[in-house]
C-alpha cells in the first residue's frame, strides 16, 4: 500500500479523494495547509497530491520548502490552469499538475502510474550517507539536492560507488571509463575526479591512494541499498 500526502484546505474535495484513494492501494494523510503539510511530510510518504491555493502559505512555496528534504513525487491539483503557473510549479518540482475539476478516476490512475514507477526507479538507488544515486535514471542527490553531472563526470562516479570500499587504478579506470582504444594519459583521470569531487562537496567519499589510484568509500564503510 502507498502513502500519500493530501495537502487541500478545501473539506469537500478532501472527503472525496479520501473515499476513492482509501477503497484501493492508498492510505491518505490529510493536510489542512501548507504548515501542516509540512509538519507531516516525511520519507515514509510516497507521493504527495498538493493545491496551491491555500491560506498562509501557498502550495508553490511547499513544494519549494519540500524540495529541501525529500525526493517523492508532487502532483499538484489546483483551479489555476493558467500556463505560468503549471510553468512554475514544474520548475518547483512538481511531477504532474491537474487541473480543477477533476475526475477522482484519472487522478488515482495519474498517482497509481507515478508511484509504480517510482517503485521501480529505487530498486536501481543507491544510498552513502548524503550522496545518492539513481543507476537507472543517472540521477544524483547531495543532502537531497539533485546536482547536475556530466555525462563521463557520471559514468566515473558510478564506477566508483559500484566498486566502493575497492581500490581502482588510474589505468583501469582509464580503460574502463575512456575506453582502451583513448590514446590521452592517465591525467584525463585525476582532472576529471577533481570535477567529481567538486560537485559532489561536502561528501568527501573518493579518496586518493598515492602514484596508484582512488578509492570510494564514505568513512564509515557501510554503503547500503534503499
Amino acid at each position: 500500500m502507498y502513502k500519500i500526502l493530501l495537502v487541500e484546505d478545501d473539506k469537500s474535495i478532501r472527503e472525496i479523494i479520501v473515499k476513492y484513494f482509501s477503497k484501493r492501494e492508498f492510505e491518505v494523510i490529510e493536510a489542512i495547509d501548507g504548515y501542516d503539510a509540512l509538519s507531516k511530510i516525511d520519507s515514509a510518504i510516497n507521493l504527495v497530491l498538493l493545491d496551491i491555493m491555500m491560506p498562509d502559505i501557498n502550495g508553490l512555496e511547499v513544494c519549494y520548502q519540500i524540495r529541501l528534504r525529500h525526493q517523492c513525487p508532487i502532483v499538484f491539483i489546483s483551479a489555476l490552469s493558467d500556463e505560468d503557473t503549471q510553468l512554475r510549479a514544474f520548475e518547483l518540482g512538481g511531477d504532474d499538475y491537474i487541473a480543477k475539476p477533476f475526475l477522482p478516476s484519472v487522478l488515482y490512475a495519474k498517482c497509481i502510474a507515478i508511484c509504480k514507477r517510482q517503485y521501480q526507479n529505487q530498486s536501481h538507488m543507491k544510498r552513502f550517507h548524503d550522496l545518492s544515486i539513481n543507476y537507472a535514471t543517472h540521477q544524483v542527490w547531495v543532502q537531497n539536492k539533485e546536482i547536475r553531472l556530466a555525462y563521463k563526470e557520471y559514468l566515473l562516479l558510478e564506477y566508483l560507488t559500484k566498486n566502493a570500499n575497492i581500490l581502482l587504478e588510474r589505468e583501469q579506470i582509464l580503460n574502463t571509463i575512456w575506453g582502451y582504444d583513448y590514446y590521452g594519459d592517465c591525467r584525463a583521470v585525476d582532472t576529471y575526479i577533481k570535477k567529481v569531487r567538486k560537485k559532489i562537496e561536502p561528501c568527501q567519499y573518493i579518496h586518493t591512494v598515492f602514484k596508484v589510484g582512488y578509492v570510494f568509500k564514505d568513512g564509515e564503510n557501510d554503503e547500503k541499498d534503499i
